[in-house]
């Protein structure tokens, strides 16, 4: 047969081939088991392997196999764990070992084990347990042990543990410790974890109490303990021992505590020397007496050895001979509200007063009486908060209070005006009846005054630049303070060199008024521009005040006003300039030279040809509006330059040398004296405008020039334009004898008169 080309065979047929060929046969079903030991680390056994953590295994399903436990107590690390019990999904199985059949239906077998945790209980070891002379004993959970052991509990349970001392020993307490609640001698524990607890024994004394007289009592860490009585307390443990004082006997009588024989105080502490012989402790009495402190009226309280009793009266068994404070309140007030003050004891004594209870109190008792008498509250309140009045002139802050005996007259006074910050105070409305300080009798019930103020607030007002405005404030106020619930309407008018521009602070707006309302200190602010202005009259002869009220041409006037110009300025020597610091005056087509700038004076020279008669002239500031003023141009209007000496105007004069005419150095008779001021008049040939004069060329006065001094009229011998200045004139004479002392001094020049200075004359 020919080798068969299976290539051409479709890869259906080969595969139907394929499955007729294979055998037949079925898989054996398997399952997968997990053992797991609970706790882990736990040890147990599959089918004879050991294992502490959790095991897979895989088993034909029907297969039998053996799960044990070898061994249902095993240790840890002070851990004990118990076997329970095998727990698969359908419950709990006991066995131990377990044969079970692998089955798919589960899937897990788990080996509970119960872990209990080491408890160990540590203070005595007991080498020989047959004869354990322990100092206690400790029960857990009722069970006693003599010895320090462990003891297993389950975990996070709960245990008791109590200690009992054996005789001759006692129990000193629970070491503290995590997981321990400890109420005295007991202790619970919590098991979290192993633990260990520490109780603490002491080898105990024997302590004798014991009183003088006996069968009294004592009291023992805060115990009646009746003596003679014997305790048994660990050497170098610290009691609390006291003696009851007073107490009665069995037969009745009374007792007080004296001393204790070891010296120490009425309740002290005791500490237990070490010892094998037993000690005693007494406590020594003294017969007592009864005692009654009373209050009249009843009850007050007395403080009676330093401290106060709850109970009034007072009664007290003090013993024969002790010696007792007794402190009476100067003052206090009773459960009515009543207050009282200390008037006598019934024996005389002082309000604090050291008592000796005398021998036939034994017998009688002793009573003593404080007797109080009623006082009378005054108290004065204010509706301002901690207001200072003054009571009788002492001060006092409000709520003020004072305790006064009835038909007591007291004084009472309060500021007129109290400040409440920064313009606001508060003045007084006045005491009802009175004007002034208000003197209350204090009669038996409590007297309440109050002092009621109003409040007021301050209207500050200010222009800025300041007085550059004239105000109108209605309704007027003498100190600026109104009721704060005042209206105050304010306005104002602009001083001349200033406008208007805005409100600033609590005014707003471009209106100059407004209204304010005064429920709060407010502050108006009144912003002003300035503005160039020329004062009525304010062109003048640069000299001062003048007869003439004109100016002369040739001379130097003065420009008096407001906000001329931004800053001072002076011209330089030499010639002058027509403008300074951006400012120029003009008379018509004329720029003036000037000589001087400032904001309220501007000094410049008259052009020598100025027409007479009426005249504008225009100042023209930097950066602000022109201003104009009217003034007349005469022929002559002399006048002299001051010079101010100790307040009197002298007049401007040097002698014959040079020198300067003063007090100290006073003009000459015969000498040339020479006198310096403006506007004098015209003189040969015409100014030169701006320059100095020439030092070369005359420039004399046209005018005829008298010189009056003091009664005498005396003509110049010279007048003239002085040289190398500008705008300014001299005139020279001579002085006779005649004259002498200060004289007045003036010039005349065609028939106008200067202004009248003084000159001192030798």
């Amino acid at each position: 047969m020919k080798n068969f080309d299976w290539k051409y065979v479709p890869l259906f047929v080969i595969f139907a081939l394929s499955m007729a060929l294979a055998p037949v046969f079925r898989a054996q079903e398997q399952s997968i088991t997990r053992i797991t030991p609970v706790p882990d680390g736990a040890e147990y056994t599959v089918d004879g392997q050991t294992y502490t953590h959790a095991s897979s295994a895989v088993w034909p399903a029907g297969s039998k196999h053996i799960l044990a436990v070898p061994n249902p107590n095993q240790f840890g690390l002070r851990t004990q764990y118990v076997f329970q019990g095998w727990e698969y999904v359908g419950g709990t199985l006991q066995f131990n070992p377990l044969p079970v059949t692998a089955s798919p239906a589960i899937a897990e077998y788990k080996a509970k084990f119960q872990t209990l945790f080491g408890l160990g209980i540590a203070w005595f070891s007991c080498p020989d347990p047959a004869n354990c002379q322990s100092p206690g004993t400790i029960y857990v959970g009722g069970t006693p042990y003599n010895s320090s052991g462990d003891v297993y509990v389950p975990a996070n349970g709960s245990v008791v543990l109590q200690a009992i001392p054996n005789p001759g020993y006692v129990f000193l307490g629970w070491q503290p410790g995590a997981n321990q609640t400890i109420v005295g001698f007991q202790n619970t524990v919590t098991m979290t974890s192993p633990l260990t607890v520490y109780p603490r024994f002491q080898v105990a004394r024997k302590v004798n109490l014991a009183t003088d007289p006996p069968e009294l009592t004592l009291l023992a860490d805060r115990a009646p303990v009746t003596t003679p009585s014997t305790l048994d307390w660990a050497v170098g443990s610290v009691h609390t021992v006291g003696a009851n004082s007073p107490q009665k006997d069995r037969f009745g009588k009374w007792w007080s505590f004296q001393s204790w024989s070891d010296e120490g105080e009425l309740n002290h502490a005791y500490t237990v020397a070490s010892s094998s012989m037993p000690a005693t402790l007494t406590a020594k009495y003294i017969a007592a007496a009864g005692v009654s402190i009373l209050t009249l009226p009843v009850g007050l309280q007395i403080k009676v050895d330093g401290q106060y009793n709850a109970l009034n009266p007072y009664y007290f068994a003090w013993g024969i001979g002790e010696t007792h404070r007794l402190e009476a309140p100067a003052q206090q007030t009773d459960a009515q509200g009543r207050v009282w003050q200390f008037s006598s004891w019934s024996n005389g004594g002082k309000a604090t007063q050291d008592i000796v209870v005398p021998a036939d109190a034994e017998a009688n008792g002793l009573r003593l009486t404080a007797t109080y008498t009623a006082l009378t509250k005054l108290t004065v309140e204010s509706s301002l908060a901690g207001l200072g009045v003054k009571l009788d002139g002492v001060a006092c802050t409000t709520p003020c209070e004072t305790l006064r005996a009835p038909g007591t007259q007291v004084r009472v006074s309060a500021p007129a005006s109290v400040a409440q910050g920064d313009g606001a105070r508060a003045d007084f409305d006045g005491w009802p009846g009175t004007t002034g300080d208000l003197v209350v009798t204090v009669g038996e019930t409590a007297v309440k005054l109050n002092a009621n103020y109003h409040p007021l607030n301050r209207l500050s007002a200010a222009s800025d630049p300041a007085n550059g405005a004239v105000w109108t404030v209605l309704p007027a106020s003498s100190d600026g303070f109104y009721l704060a619930s005042t209206n105050v309407a304010v306005s104002l008018a602009a001083q001349p060199g200033y406008k208007f521009r805005r409100w600033d602070g609590d005014l707003s707006g471009t209106i100059p008024s407004g209204v304010v309302a005064m429920s709060a200190p407010r502050v108006v602010r009144a912003l002003l521009d300035p503005v160039p202005y020329i004062a009525p009259a304010g062109v003048s002869n640069a000299a001062g005040t003048t007869p003439q009220s004109g100016v002369a041409p040739g001379g130097i006037l003065s420009i008096f006003g407001v906000n001329l110009a931004a800053e001072t300025l002076v011209a330089p020597d030499g010639m002058l300039p027509q403008t300074l610091g951006g400012l120029t005056v003009r008379v018509g087509d004329r720029i003036l030279p000037l000589l001087f700038v400032s904001p309220g004076q501007i000094n410049a020279q008259v052009p020598d040809d100025l027409a007479t008669g009426n005249q504008v002239l225009a100042i023209s500031p930097a950066g602000a509006p022109d201003v104009r003023a009217a003034f007349t141009v005469v022929r002559n209007a002399p006048g002299l330059f001051p010079v101010a000496v100790n307040g009197q105007a002298m007049a401007m004069a040097v002698h014959e040398d040079g020198s300067p005419v003063t007090a100290d150095a006073p003009a000459r008779a015969g000498e040339l004296l020479t006198v310096y001021g403006t506007g004098f008049g015209p003189t040969e040939r015409p100014r030169p405008e701006g320059f100095p004069i020439p030092q070369s060329v005359s420039y004399s006065l046209v005018d005829a020039v008298t010189v009056q001094v003091g009664e005498a009229a005396i003509t110049a011998e010279k007048a003239f334009a002085a040289a190398g200045r500008c705008g300014i004139d001299a005139v020279q004479f001579r002085l006779d004898r005649s004259i002498t002392g200060t004289a007045t001094l003036r010039v005349t020049i065609n028939g106008v008169d200067s202004n009248t200075l003084l000159l001192p004359v030798q």
